[in-house]
């Protein structure tokens, strides 16, 4: 059922005089709480529309969120802390940069980084052997210990067919299998006809990357090939280093290390965030059309409020479609109106955009409210008002639809 207006309810409240005017047992059921309760639970099927007020809750949620995001949009330029930073960079393989909308920077400022030393991990090398021959016999055993001081043991048995080859194979799949953090790498020189393991942590930095292995075997992959190390870096002349490349630049501004080398950072609103919220608000707004599409007086006032201000509008990229909907036009058009302002200017003053529409989303829920309640009242009246239900609700049958009257009357 649609939330519309039902008319002058004179001739109800007309009809229905002489129960308000009785002996006060109608004023003492609808007083009592407990036959309130009684009355919907039995009688919601007949004289409680919950579709209608399912409706209306809609037109309450969506008018609430309209005027929360009304605010948002007089304030939507380049400025505001809901538009984000993009940053570009004098050479972008040096690092990536993360800034965050609370970070304190504009299009004036400037950070120069120089990266000295990537953070890197260790990596164990064995010696190199000839892949035919067998060092190992039948048993190739080593263990690993992580900077946390964590010990796992690893052990391949080999077969009499095995060599050199296939045993630092089997050991590689068993180091990659074991989800401890570390990797394995056979690398083979067929030149030469050597075979020798790789064994690389996960973790950088000087502290947190160092591991041991303990090999008893011919393999010798206890020897480090190359040793963890810190990211050295400078920020605007002050020095830093860290046991990851990701790291902090300055508040609200991280970054990841790629390379060495030196590299200027500035920042430029990121348009795209604005254009978002922007889309966001028009959304709320066509929703609302559509929750209180039912009410002919709400979508009316609605329908006025967009089309006075479609042509301020339709200079910021926003225009209509044949529904009356707004749309994005041209986002290239919208993202040049909120950098510069104009798009805001439709949401500020005493006449605006804006507050025309706050004003319509204050009074949706009020509106829609009066109109179900009206509606649900009249439903109850005229099936209480019928010859054969006279008899059947006045007196005994007041209890039923007592509280429901005191409801729609509240």
């Amino acid at each position: 059922m649609a939330i519309s207006s039902i008319g002058n309810l004179n001739s109800y409240v007309t009809q229905t005089q002489g129960y308000f005017t009785s002996d006060g047992a109608l004023l003492k059921y609808m007083t009592s709480l407990s036959e309130q309760k009684k009355s919907i639970s039995q009688n919601s099927s007949s004289y409680f529309n919950e579709s209608l007020f399912s409706q209306l809750g809609k037109v309450n949620s969506t008018a609430t969120s309209l005027q929360s995001q009304i605010s948002r949009m007089a304030s939507l330029n380049q400025y505001s802390s809901s538009v984000g930073k993009e940053a570009s960079y004098t050479d972008k393989d040096v690092l990536s940069a993360n800034v965050a909308k609370n970070a304190v920077v504009s299009s004036v400022t400037k950070t120069n980084v120089d990266v000295t030393q990537l953070a890197s991990v260790q990596q164990n090398k064995s010696a190199e052997l000839n892949a035919d021959e067998n060092s190992f016999g039948d048993q190739f055993n080593i263990s690993i210990t992580d900077s946390q001081g964590k010990t796992t043991a690893f052990n391949v048995s080999l077969a009499s067919a095995d060599n050199n080859k296939s045993a630092l194979q089997s050991m590689a799949d068993k180091i990659n299998a074991s989800n401890t953090g570390f990797k394995a790498t056979l690398a083979e020189d067929k030149d030469n006809g050597t075979v020798s393991l790789q064994v690389s942590g996960s973790k950088t930095g000087a502290v947190d990357g160092k591991f041991t292995i303990n090999d008893s075997s011919g393999a010798n992959l206890s020897n480090v090939d190359a040793e963890s190390k810190n990211a050295q870096y400078s920020v605007n002349g002050v020095g830093y280093n860290s046991q990851s490349n990701d790291v902090k630049l300055m508040e609200g501004v991280t970054a990841k290390l790629n390379k060495t080398g030196s590299t200027q950072i500035s920042y430029n609103p990121d348009m795209s965030s604005a254009v978002e919220s922007a889309k966001n608000f028009l959304n709320t707004f066509n929703n609302l059309k559509e929750a209180a599409s039912g009410s002919q007086a709400l979508s009316r006032q609605l329908t006025e409020v967009a089309g006075n201000f479609s042509r301020a509008l339709g200079y910021s990229g926003i225009g209509q479609d044949s529904k009356g909907n707004f749309t994005v036009t041209d986002e290239k058009k919208l993202s040049q109106a909120i950098s510069d302002g104009s798009f805001a200017k439709n949401f500020q003053g005493v006449s605006s955009f804006g507050n025309r529409l706050n004003d319509v989303a204050r009074n949706a829920y009020k509106s829609a409210y009066t109109s179900a309640v009206q509606e649900n009242f009249k439903t109850l009246m005229e099936n209480t008002l019928k010859p054969s239900s006279i008899n059947n609700y006045w007196p005994s049958g007041l209890s039923l639809t007592s509280g429901l009257l005191f409801n729609m009357l509240a």
